[in-house]
């Protein structure tokens, strides 16, 4: 169950959203109306680095710059939790290295996907995220993914693909060029868990696209790329400089194109 910080700290969200947006990073063709998101992360995407109850109520706190850009760019809101996710019917859902996810909560989504929803999910097998927090600080950014149970079920196994997940890593994938850590990779499970499910592993596994049902799902086996202190020195306040980002940018692309609309 959430702590009542990060409870009440998602209810705040709408609220402060407008407060934190920035508009340099808003690009000026972004599309209208701007595509609606939902977020889960454990990572400090939204509040910054050891966000605490007070910091947020008086509104000290900064979000990262990978956050800051998705404000101008989507409509995106943090959630903690799925249960209504039928109801709200967002363009999708992005899930960047989530804390434990309820039974509940995985039903939920993989049923939305079936029905026609699309994801975009960034699990990283080994995290090397700098953190301040102790190893027992809820706040801190989970090392291992857990979606094991979800990914299982659509027929996909996350692994490390290095034993040095804290070494810096040159990523090369498409027209795009970024660095990360502790890069894993997919494998399949055989037999495929479902049969209305159909994934395609992409090169060195990094990136898995998946059919389910009526939906999709682009997987990949990273998060450590969203962290700004690995990109470029001026992709910090400017995003769009940043590989990484139109790398994201492209993943939501994408899946918007090859959707079809909403379930």
């Amino acid at each position: 169950m959430p702590g009542f910080w990060q409870t009440l700290a998602s209810a705040l969200l709408a609220s402060l959203a407008l407060a934190q947006c920035t508009a340099p990073d808003s690009p000026t063709d972004h599309p209208q109306p701007a595509t609606s998101i939902q977020l889960m992360s454990s990572l400090p995407l939204v509040w910054g680095e050891g966000a605490s109850m007070e910091s947020i109520l008086s509104g000290d706190t900064e979000p990262a710059p990978i956050y800051r850009y998705w404000q101008g760019q989507y409509d995106i809101v943090a959630v903690d939790s799925l249960e209504n996710l039928a109801g709200e019917n967002p363009d999708m859902v992005i899930l960047a290295q989530p804390r434990a996810m309820s039974p509940a909560d995985l039903a939920d989504l993989d049923g939305w996907v079936r029905a026609g929803g699309a994801v975009i999910i960034l699990t990283d097998p080994d995290l090397a995220w700098p953190s301040d927090l102790s190893f027992a600080d809820p706040r801190r950014p989970l090392v291992t993914g857990l979606l094991s149970p979800l990914l299982g079920h659509w027929g996909l196994e996350l692994v490390a693909a290095s034993e040095n997940g804290a070494t810096v890593t040159n990523l090369r994938f498409g027209e795009y060029s970024f660095a990360t850590r502790g890069v894993g990779k997919f494998e399949p499970l055989a037999p495929e868990a479902s049969s209305d499910v159909r994934c395609n592993i992409g090169e060195a596994g990094f990136v898995a696209r998946c059919s389910i049902g009526k939906g999709q799902a682009t997987i990949v086996a990273d998060a450590d790329f969203l962290n700004a202190a690995l990109w470029p020195d001026e992709a910090s306040q400017s995003p769009r400089e940043s590989d990484a980002v139109r790398f994201v940018d492209s993943l939501v692309q994408e899946q918007m194109e090859s959707s079809g609309g909403k379930p």
